[in-house]
């Protein structure tokens, strides 16, 4: 029996998995589009950045060398013709090793883009190939405001800021979301002055309120200026700068400015239109529970669906596309299961809902516990930071997790596993958790969601914490 054949459009974190997954499973594959293999993620977005986030921890903690016990003479820093080598090397060598999955499993690519000319059909240069599957996966785009002065240099979007030959003294970020966010404590790191511009009242909106306050807090403390509850109307590219004119009528300048207001799917030259589909209000392609398109055997995941924004997400969508091609069981993908990680310093982690979302539709406890009261926080000389539980009160279910500090990226998966299996809020309770840990501040918010967390001082005046709905 021939082998089913799936073509995929689109290498990044979506497209890639599901040639891999859809190769394990015995299908024929095609991947159009692997002259960007890796796509945004490994490019532009996440390898770089955190490529750069490790750097930047790295001399944040070398601040406090001394408090550790570390003699240095003088003060690091970082340089950015290095940084930018190590970004190359590290994107170069991830690159060589996705290439040699794909041709490990016999995965045909195509380096040049594609589009759809018909019933299953996808144009790449001079040829055409027919899929008996086709799956969409072109991601997104930075949004780019019409009217703004784009020049790839004053006024630039993440995905040319990474590539600057020298950083800029000061730097205005237009946007307070993730990607704002995360590039304001890396550039800020490396000496530059930065400002943030944000419309909504705090940075990173979608996230707890707790969250965003310690970040703001944090912001302060590293000396990056943010104006919350801000628009900014117009840029003025001039010989010194780019002057900014915000909505309550005050101007302010910097040397460069980074536009990061979101991402938009890339779906608009797939051909989609012209084969009668209509794309979604914000350029995505409509999807159903299990990816699939209005047309027959055309499937989309990723950026592209406008759905969720992770690399992560992207790839479980590809899987799951894929197994329903092939007709296995698949179950819709829930946007709470999966986790939410920020790589601002500290880091943001959570998974589930925010206290506001859950307060929404649940009775809730709610416990909190602060890295400072663990000795292994000490230790690290890592002391900001919390873990936020939050459960439903009437069966204890878990209904979300937030932990901001040191490792919260890592921590998280603890809460991501258990939040998928519906556990409650005494499975937390129940485990041993090894001391010392930093682990231990997510057993100690829990037993504070229980009303019993030992280790939990006293509150303080100036300090919030929840009251427990009794």
């Amino acid at each position: 029996m021939k082998a089913l054949h799936l073509v995929v459009l689109g290498a990044g974190p979506a497209g890639y998995a599901a040639a891999l997954y859809a190769a394990d499973r015995g299908m024929e594959v095609t991947l159009v589009g692997s002259g960007d293999l890796g796509g945004t993620c490994l490019w532009r977005g996440c390898i770089p950045t955190k490529t750069l986030v490790a750097t930047c921890e790295l001399l944040h903690r070398l601040d406090s060398a001394a408090t550790m016990g570390i003699a240095l003479e003088g003060k690091p820093r970082g340089d950015w013709a290095r940084l930018s080598s190590r970004m190359s090397d590290v994107i170069a060598l991830n690159v060589k090793g996705i290439d040699a999955l794909l041709q490990g499993r016999g995965v045909n690519s195509l380096p040049d883009r594609g589009f759809l000319v018909g019933d299953r059909r996808i144009r790449v240069g001079d040829k055409t190939v027919k899929g008996d599957f086709l799956l969409l996966a072109t991601g997104a785009a930075p949004i780019r405001p019409p009217g703004f002065p784009f020049d790839h240099q004053r006024v630039v979007t993440s995905d040319e800021a990474l590539k600057w030959a020298h950083l800029p003294a000061s730097l205005l970020i237009a946007g307070g979301g993730v990607i704002a966010c995360e590039l304001a404590f890396i550039f800020r790191t490396l000496g530059v002055e930065v400002t943030v511009v944000e419309m909504e009242d705090r940075p990173i909106p979608l996230e707890d309120a707790d969250s965003s306050a310690l970040i703001t807090r944090e912001m302060k403390k590293r000396k990056i200026r943010f104006l919350g509850s801000t628009r900014i109307e117009a840029l003025d590219v001039m010989d010194e700068g780019v002057t900014c004119r915000v909505g309550n009528g005050s101007t302010l300048t910097a040397e460069r400015v980074l536009v990061a207001f979101g991402r938009r799917p890339q779906a608009a030259d797939l051909g989609l239109e012209g084969l009668g589909v209509t794309l979604g209000r914000n350029g995505s392609v409509p999807v159903n529970a299990f990816l699939q398109t209005s047309l027959p055997g055309v499937y989309a995941a990723g950026d592209v669906t406008g759905q969720i924004q992770l690399a992560h997400a992207a790839a479980v969508q590809a899987r799951r596309a894929v197994d329903h091609m092939l007709g296995r069981p698949v179950t819709p993908l829930d946007p709470a299961m999966i986790p939410r990680v920020i790589f601002t310093d500290p880091e943001v982690a959570s998974v589930g809902l925010t206290e506001a979302q859950a307060r929404e539709r649940h009775k809730v406890r709610v416990g909190t516990f602060h890295f400072r009261s663990l000795g292994k926080a000490h230790a690290l000389n890592a002391l900001v930071g919390f873990v936020k539980v939050i459960a439903d009160k009437r069966d204890g279910r878990l209904l979300g997790v937030h932990i901001v500090g040191a490792h919260a990226s890592e921590l998280i998966h603890e809460a991501v596993v258990l939040i998928q299996l519906g556990a409650d809020v005494r499975a937390l309770t129940d485990a041993i958790h090894a001391h010392p840990t930093l682990s231990e501040a997510t057993y100690e918010a829990a037993e504070d969601a229980l009303g019993h967390s030992i280790h939990k001082p006293p509150a303080t005046p100036e300090e919030k914490f929840h009251e427990h709905v009794g």
